[in-house]
């Protein structure tokens, strides 16, 4: 994967959900955009992940650990919930925020976020 392809381009709201199903659908050809979330707000985000990952028809699994190209579905408390995504790849979280596309280390993302799920496809 050339993470500078993704780390050039702008994503709608919520650009960490549309990043991950770009990747998905370009790198390998897995289709979750359709559970793009109804609504700009942290409920409807964690929804569209419930959806897309945990009950999708992709065959889905939380993973004890990351392996390249899973999807990481962060928090920055238990309280409010997996509310973020990015795809873990080579020991860093590719993941986009309003501001843009980061490619950032695993020690700067449990910084920013107490609550880490990896999901991928065994």
């Amino acid at each position: 994967m050339n993470v500078g392809t993704y780390q050039a381009k702008q994503y709608p709201y919520p650009p960490c959900w549309f990043l991950v199903a770009d990747v998905y659908a370009s790198e390998l050809g897995v289709g979750v955009g359709q559970y793009e979330p109804d609504h700009p707000n942290i409920r409807s985000i964690a929804s569209a992940f419930r959806l897309g990952l945990h009950r999708s028809q992709h065959g889905f699994v939380r993973l004890s650990e990351p392996v390249d190209m899973c999807v990481a579905l962060m928090a920055k408390t238990e309280r409010i919930g997996l509310h973020h995504c990015g795809i873990y790849f080579k020991g860093r979280v590719l993941h986009a925020l309003d501001s843009g596309v980061f490619y950032e280390e695993m020690m700067a993302i449990s910084d920013k976020y107490a609550v880490i799920e990896y999901w991928g496809k065994p």
